[in-house]
């Protein structure tokens, strides 16, 4: 599948999930305002419904709970959202179609059980340099790049040797490459007079990671397609030098940089291993991709029923959730 076809079937799966699951009518839904400029230069608006989203009044259940979650975790994530200060909250809890959730109902359980969580992520990495997971952390900023980049999840753990590890992943669903406007601060901080320049909380992790091949990072004129500020690397590329930047402070021993993509998302199916061909060994070794229905099936391989009492039932929410036939 191209995009806008995964994007309208993942849409349409949601959909469902909100009527045959939730039991919410697909009619009943928030409205937004359209407005654009045609190429007469006449502006137009149109009102939509959006269905792929919940009503304010929809997001919670008779408990207080918040209904995007997996009913067996619903309460735990609920106190642990209300304790946070995200700001993008409310989209979060309402729009199923975004990828802002999926964290919670994949990762956060997982702490219920980090010794099956060990068994999944050294698989995952291909070794048995986990010794022991200490905490699982949604959303964390480490501020090693002095922006706003941070990891959708972050896997603390010591290694076999008792030095500190880390694992930042990126969880996509419907997303795909994002384009910078020219002039933002975001262009600013990787373009100068026209050129590719980065700046450098972003040039520092990128060279001394040895990571890279160095014509994908170096100054040019001209944008290089795989150049990692292109567009379809920029944020995969920021993520995995938030980690490198980790490693250049002495935070960390160790550390992988991991996505987690649905396999019918053909951008990251597409993306990510051309990401990988840019990379040198070095940084090959810390860079790590893999589907939801892979990393499902590791989860129900490797994780305890014993500790996690609904195992095979949150594994098969997830699976009716979240994989677009």
């Amino acid at each position: 599948m191209n995009h806008s076809e995964f994007k309208e079937k993942a849409r349409r799966h949601q959909i469902h999930f909100k009527e045959k699951i939730l039991g919410i009518p697909a009619n009943r839904c928030p409205k937004r305002t359209l407005r654009w400029t045609d190429k007469n230069n006449v502006k137009h608006e149109r009102e939509v419904e959006i269905e792929s989203s919940l009503c304010d009044s929809d997001t919670k259940d008779n408990d207080g709970n918040y209904v995007i979650f997996y009913p067996g975790f619903r309460k735990a994530i609920t106190d642990e959202i209300e304790k946070s200060t995200l700001p993008t909250k409310s989209q979060m809890v309402s729009n199923l179609l975004r990828s802002e959730h999926i964290p919670y109902n994949i990762f956060f359980p997982m702490l219920y059980d980090l010794d099956g969580a060990t068994r999944v992520f050294n698989h995952i990495l291909s070794s048995h340099t986990i010794k022991q997971i200490n905490d699982i952390v949604i959303e964390y900023n480490p501020g090693g790049l002095a922006d706003g980049t941070s990891f959708d999840v972050y896997v603390d753990y010591t290694t076999a040797e008792g030095n500190l590890g880390g694992i930042g992943i990126e969880v996509k669903y419907t997303e795909k490459e994002y384009p910078i406007k020219k002039g933002s601060k975001e262009w600013n901080e990787t373009h100068d007079a026209g050129k590719i320049h980065l700046a450098d909380n972003y040039r520092k992790p990128s060279f001394e990671s040895c990571w890279f091949k160095e014509e994908y990072i170096e100054d040019s004129k001209d944008l290089n397609p795989n150049h990692v500020v292109a567009n379809k690397f920029r944020q995969i590329w920021r993520n995995h030098i938030l980690g490198a930047s980790m490693l250049l402070d002495d935070t960390l021993a160790e550390f992988t940089s991991l996505t987690i993509y649905p396999e019918g998302n053909g951008h990251f199916q597409n993306t990510l291993p051309q990401y990988e061909s840019i990379l040198t060994d070095k940084g090959k070794a810390t860079f790590k991709y893999f589907s939801y229905e892979e990393l499902f099936s590791l989860m129900q391989d490797y994780m305890s029923e014993y500790k996690i009492p609904v195992l095979t039932d949150w594994i098969s929410y997830l699976t009716q959730r979240y994989i677009v036939l």
